[in-house]
């Protein structure tokens, strides 16, 4: 009976270690040596290009803080070796396994130059989870504009398959409305988060159409030393 209890009591210490260390996991890629490449499809949904993420340092600053230095390039295909446009991002926004979730507009991605804690994505979420709204300021294409979130929630959970193999993602939907130059744009992008990957998948709509989405098609950790 004391060997049963302990057995119980050693497997639920395990469960809960086990819970706890995947809950600070963050959606985004923590990896050294990894590589995502991405398909980018525009308003008419054409294939546009592929742009790949090469995972160069990571600097683990503990409970759930990563410093990631990042190598970007936009490539003609898949497992190019050298696009010869490699730009290298120093990424400091995983602090206690919370990432930004940037929703995306019709022109790609926004940058985010004031109020970034309202786009934290934690590493622990659920079905109907709400993420702070409200205005940010942001930065789209060299003008600065005052946008506002109007949604911003974890609406499902849902199994992706791409080419790049099968992710288990949280679904987080954004809404997002601003003013520029006179002309009122709100944009609605859904982006498909996997835990220790990231973005597996994003579809931006705006006036009840597909303006842009993306797609992960490769997948590839580095190989440990010594193996293939």
């Amino acid at each position: 009976m004391k060997i049963t209890k302990l057995l119980s009591l050693s497997l639920a210490g395990l469960l809960i270690c086990s819970f706890s260390l995947q809950a600070q996991i963050p959606y985004t890629c923590v990896t050294k040596g990894t590589t995502l490449e991405y398909a980018n499809y525009n308003d008419s949904d054409q294939l546009e290009n592929y742009t790949r993420q090469v995972i160069k340092d990571v600097s683990d600053l503990s409970g759930g803080s990563y410093d990631i230095r990042v190598e970007n390039s936009v490539i003609k295909k898949p497992g190019q070796k050298k696009a010869g446009d490699e730009v290298f991002v120093t990424v400091s926004e995983v602090r206690d396994a919370s990432v930004h979730a940037y929703p995306m507009n019709s022109e790609g991605t926004i940058d985010v130059i004031e109020n970034r804690e309202a786009l934290l994505l934690p590493s622990k979420v659920t079905v109907g989870y709400q993420l702070p709204i409200g205005e940010i300021r942001i930065d789209l294409g060299g003008i600065s504009t005052v946008a506002t979130l109007t949604e911003n929630e974890i609406i499902g959970r849902e199994e992706v398959e791409t080419s790049a193999g099968s992710f288990r993602c949280y679904v987080l939907r954004q809404t997002v409305a601003t003013n520029m130059i006179g002309m009122a744009l709100t944009t609605t992008t859904k982006s498909w988060y996997c835990r220790g990957v990231g973005i597996v998948k994003s579809e931006t709509m705006m006036g009840g159409r597909l303006v842009r989405r993306m797609e992960l098609v490769t997948y590839e950790e580095a190989s440990p030393k010594g193996k293939k």
